[in-house]
This record gives C-alpha cells, sequence and structure tokens, in this order.
C-alpha cells in the first residue's frame, strides 16, 4: 500500500509520519517551493502532543517549546482571578505545550525527511484536480 498527503503542514506531515510508522509507502506533495517556519504561538493539547510523542519526537518538542501547567486570568492590576492547571498539572499523562507553529512545522519536517527519505517530500507541486476513477472490488476493499 501507498499513500499520497497532500500539504506538508502540521497535519499532512504527522499524517506522513503516522502512516510511514504503520509500514505505509508515502510521498508528501507541498505547494510552496520552500517550506518556511511561518506563524505565532500554539497551543499543543495534551491529546495532540500524546501523538507527537508517540512518534519519538518528545525530547524535540520539549527542547523547543514551553510546557504549560497552567491559564491564569489576572485583573488589569495584576490580581489573579482564575487559574485553570493544563497538562500534567491537570492530571494528564502528557503534557501541553506552547510552541512556536513554524517551530512545530520544521520539527515535523526534519523527522519527515529522515523517516520517509530526502525525496519523499516534493515541494512545487500544486493540486489542480482529484479525478476518481471506476471503484472496483478487490478483496472486499474500494479502490
Amino acid at each position: 500500500m501507498r499513500a499520497l498527503v497532500v500539504g506538508a503542514g502540521i497535519g499532512g506531515l504527522t499524517a506522513a509520519l503516522k502512516l510511514h510508522a504503520r509500514g505505509i509507502e508515502t510521498l508528501v506533495f507541498e505547494s510552496v517551493q520552500e517550506i518556511r517556519p511561518l506563524g505565532v504561538g500554539i497551543n499543543l493539547l495534551p491529546h495532540g502532543t500524546r501523538e507527537l510523542i508517540g512518534l519519538g519526537l518528545g525530547e524535540m518538542l520539549a527542547a523547543s517549546a514551553i510546557e504549560t501547567r497552567a491559564l491564569k486570568y489576572l485583573s488589569q492590576y495584576g490580581q489573579e482571578i482564575m487559574e485553570d492547571p493544563r497538562g500534567r498539572a491537570a492530571g494528564f499523562r502528557w503534557p501541553q505545550y506552547s510552541i512556536h507553529r513554524g517551530a512545530l512545522e520544521m520539527i515535523l519536517l526534519q523527522a519527515a525527511r529522515e523517516r520517509l527519505g530526502p525525496d519523499a517530500i516534493r515541494t512545487g507541486h500544486h493540486l489542480t484536480a482529484l479525478c476518481a476513477g471506476r471503484f472496483e472490488r478487490r478483496r472486499g476493499v474500494r479502490r
């Protein structure tokens, strides 16, 4: 089985790494010519962090991100109104991380290039059409 992933963003690269981990040959096609670390800060909730740690990216995440332990609401004078624990502090097995979106994408891109091979990520390719041919039934699977 082979898979084609369209888009080398966070979702596409994570999908490619998960497919590869399951033994499925994967190619990633990205529209831009050069993948660069763009974006702003994002939060990785524990269920997302769990998936990335499962892919062996835990150390790289910990080195690039900030573990979020609480969300605090303060008054305009700095007085605490409320504190809501996050990640491990909230009882999850996995941390919640705050990370720059581009830094996360570069972690995923590096892992994908190392694991899938440098030729598996192809930039400068635009999806212009997706054609569904006839479906054939082979061993109960639609193709």
